[in-house]
């Protein structure tokens, strides 16, 4: 396995992403022929239903002492397993997540944002097989030990969702230690349903996120505000459809936090896809006439029509997604990532919207790919 420290980038790489994509080649990566590991499956217990902000770590309500958890809460933090060396943990939530914290706490993104490399995330849909719609994802980043999430609201649409736990204060060598702390020793992970950077539900629908470079955001003093990342744990929940989706993002203003903009890529197993973005004041609504959808990190509303050499990743995905005309399978899809990762990929993850299955791959180790399944509910 990689080492975690590994994660250097030279200051012309940095400078490429800080400008949104920039043309720099990454290092060659080796791809295997095949992607194959023995699937998981994973049913879930109900939870309830998430508040429409975003909190920062605290207490569970009502609770003063560090060793006075609940059933559930004890259920779900010793349901965490570690499944990948980098590491990669899995956790299934019980009961409810359901604590508000006033959205003017935010989320501490400064505390990794100011001072790490640029985000440089890659994010396709894979729409042209009706029966095997994919969405894959590149997550470039400074080391992100990570938690694949499940959750199954009693309210809303099972899902599962990957949180880089290093913002819940499990970063460094703490991150490998997680299963060797008692269970009030993992209580932050308590607040991981609220920190989802991709994910799928049990309908289909998945949501990715890639920082791009600020604009200004609409305001409306009509709509409740809520974080950036509490906006896709609200879509995973209550939306089984592009539409739906787009409905709820409509319905908020989207607080940033302090950190990265961001654009969503959402797609479902429909067949529909839609990029938003935030430009000018506006929120814009981009669907694809082709059965493809893609993003990394500039704003495609600022670009015109031709986007040839804005950003070599977007380049590449989209000239392999035009070849496939939209059809590929779970290994080909991650091949493709593999194409477009870096030194600073973190992980590399593939939704199968129309199977529900789950493909991960941790620090670039394309040859050791974890594989999980989202139960439906009933199922």
């Amino acid at each position: 396995m990689p080492t975690r420290y590994r994660v250097i980038v030279t200051a012309a790489v940095i400078l490429s992403l800080l400008a949104g994509c920039g043309k720099v080649e990454p290092a060659a990566t080796v791809v295997p022929s095949s992607v194959t590991a023995a699937p998981t499956s994973f049913s879930q217990t109900a939870t309830s239903l998430p508040p429409s902000t975003l909190p920062a770590t605290i207490a569970p309500t009502g609770e003063s002492g560090a060793d006075n958890l609940s059933e559930e809460e004890a259920a779900t933090l010793g349901s965490l397993k570690q499944v990948d060396e980098y590491p990669l943990y899995t956790m299934h939530y019980h009961g409810p997540y359901n604590r508000r914290v006033s959205s003017a706490e935010g989320i501490e993104w400064s505390k990794k944002a100011i001072s790490s490399p640029a985000w440089g995330c890659s994010l396709f849909a894979a729409l042209g097989d009706d029966d095997n719609m994919l969405y894959g994802r590149n997550f470039d980043w400074e080391y992100s030990p990570a938690l694949l999430l499940f959750t199954d609201p009693p309210d809303g649409y099972a899902s599962v969702s990957m949180v880089d736990i290093a913002y819940l204060g499990f970063g460094g060598d703490r991150a490998d230690t997680l299963l060797d702390l008692p269970l009030a020793g993992r209580r932050a992970l308590l607040d991981a349903p609220f920190w989802p950077f991709d994910g799928m539900n049990e309908q289909g629908l998945a949501v990715g996120l890639a920082a791009v470079p600020e604009e200004e955001v609409p305001s409306d003093s009509d709509k409740e505000t809520v974080g950036s990342l509490m906006v896709i744990r609200n879509m995973l929940d209550h939306a089984r459809d592009v539409d739906e989706a787009v409905t709820i993002l409509q319905s908020y203003n989207i607080d940033f936090g302090g950190g990265p903009h961001i654009h969503y890529l959402i797609a479902d197993a429909g067949g529909r896809s839609v990029l938003v973005e935030f430009y000018r004041g506006e929120m814009v609504i981009m669907s694809s006439e082709t059965a493809w959808h893609l993003a990394t990190n500039f704003l495609r509303a600022s670009v015109g029509e031709s986007t040839e050499g804005v950003c070599w990743r977007y380049d590449r995905l989209g000239r392999q997604l035009a070849e496939t005309r939209g059809r590929m399978g779970t290994p080909d899809g991650m091949e493709l990532l593999a194409d477009v990762s870096q030194d600073i990929t973190q992980w590399s993850i593939v939704y199968g919207m129309s199977s529900r299955d789950i493909s991960v791959v941790m620090g670039r180790e394309y040859d050791d790919v974890d594989n999980f399944h989202l139960n439906v509910t009933g199922e």
